[in-house]
């Protein structure tokens, strides 16, 4: 029986991939243009070519690109239901955690003056990075390894609408919208101060469901992406833990979540990253890898496939 062929690695192209992902969204940013999933999706179109799988890039990406803007248009269905925010108890359970604290009103007082400055607008980009890294993320393993970017944009969907029904039934307020309520003190929105008033528009886009805290999915999908990421690319995914590190600091430093939406994002994530791979995976097929793409994963060298 004719040996397997050891498929050819695609490490240039993803270093060009994420190195062209990186240039544009700063461009993007710096003409204040949306980074939503559809201008990602266009902006992948010419990596696609390059791997010279443009029409099996279509076949993957539109049906995972069309149900995520699916779940963005719902999530602006949240708020209109009326059911009353948590603030007072998610407010309390921050405080008992950090000995009566508020990790956002700490992070701010901290760092005053300009210092503070720049490291809100700092924080800000990496907010505004949660669609460009699970897109980005998606990319790399596209490129690498088919089967475990369909694990991870089906995990991703799913571990999304289901945040999407907490957010239906339970919905939390951030810290930011406590302080205005007068239930905590010394948290400022930052973001207010760090967007031109002409991009604020794009902000409500981007967070149609202001009482969507817990879990974080800002926090949540950082997570399962280091988790994909793990076998196919063990040393880089160390780059997306620390993403991880980074996302989470942001997010409670801008006053947009309390330190228990972020651990709740992480145990969401990893409870449904486990459920998939125990549950799911073993019984479906397209789930489950070729092998070669098993022999290339256990050797630690990506497959094309």
């Amino acid at each position: 029986m004719r040996m397997l062929t050891r498929a050819r690695r695609p490490g240039p192209l993803v270093a060009i991939a994420l190195l062209y992902l990186a240039a544009a969204t700063g461009i993007m940013l710096w003409r204040d243009i949306s980074i939503s999933p559809d201008y990602i999706l266009l902006l992948c179109v010419p990596i696609a070519l390059l791997s010279g799988r443009f029409l099996g890039f279509l076949r993957d990406w539109i049906p995972f690109v069309a149900i995520f803007l699916g779940y963005e248009a719902m999530r602006g269905i949240a708020p209109k239901v009326g059911i009353a925010p948590h603030v007072d108890d998610i407010a309390h359970i921050e405080t008992v955690l950090f000995g009566g604290h508020v990790p956002s009103a700490v992070l701010q007082a901290a760092t005053p003056g300009t210092p503070g400055r720049l490291l809100a607008y700092l924080c800000t980009v990496v907010y505004f990075c949660h669609f460009v890294f699970p897109f980005g993320l998606g990319l790399v393993l596209w490129l690498s390894n088919r089967t475990q970017f369909v694990r991870y944009t089906m995990c991703l969907m799913a571990m999304s609408f289901l945040a999407f029904f907490v957010f239906l039934l339970l919905p939390t307020a951030p810290p930011w919208y406590a302080d205005n309520a007068g239930v905590v003190s010394g948290v400022t929105k930052l973001i207010n101060t760090t967007l031109p008033s002409y991009i604020s528009p794009y902000y409500h886009t981007l967070n149609p469901n202001p009482v969507a805290a817990f879990p974080s999915l800002h926090a949540a999908y950082p997570l399962l992406g280091y988790l994909a990421l793990r076998p196919i690319y063990p040393r880089a995914a160390w780059v997306a833990l620390a993403w991880v590190m980074l996302v989470a600091f942001s997010v409670v430093y801008l006053g947009e979540h309390w330190a228990v939406d972020v651990f709740g994002g992480w145990i969401f994530a990893v409870g449904c990253w486990a459920a998939f791979m125990r549950f799911l995976v073993p019984h479906v097929r397209i789930l489950q890898m070729t092998q070669r793409e098993a022999i290339a994963t256990r050797s630690g060298e990506p497959a094309v496939v």
